[in-house]
């Protein structure tokens, strides 16, 4: 459950998961907000950490559900899309997800890893 990703390893989550999580964004608008995404055997559980809730909390809400971390989700309007290796402090060993309007003005969800202090975009692939 906690293989780790490198760039041989393909990404994949559901294309409804991914438009879920996405909508969120919509739902969000100029307004930041973190999350993590936790998987079985894919990704399928977003948990929103909420006011004063942590990545700790979210941790222990996705395994009372009985998932392991798959990504910290980061919405930051007007903020570069690319997380920063500050981003990763926190289970660096996670994806960060992050939600762009970046191509005349579509909403994409891009997926980054960091390792020795470099962040990286991974290819992220959607599933019928």
């Amino acid at each position: 459950m906690d293989k780790p990703v490198t760039r041989e390893t393909p990404l994949a989550m559901p294309r409804r998961f991914a438009i879920r999580l996405l909508h969120e964004a919509q739902l969000a608008g100029e307004h930041p907000f973190l999350g993590v995404v936790g998987a079985a055997a894919e990704p399928d559980l977003y948990v929103p950490l909420v006011g004063p809730a942590t990545l700790e909390d979210g941790l222990a809400h996705l395994r009372e559900r009985q998932r392991a971390l798959w990504a910290v989700y980061l919405h930051r309007p007007g903020q570069p899309t690319a997380p920063t290796a500050d981003d990763f402090t926190e289970q660096p060993q996670a994806l960060r997800l992050t939600s762009s309007l970046a191509t005349k003005g579509v909403l994409q969800l891009r997926a980054w890893t960091c390792s020795a202090g470099r962040v990286r975009e991974q290819e992220l692939h959607l599933s019928d």
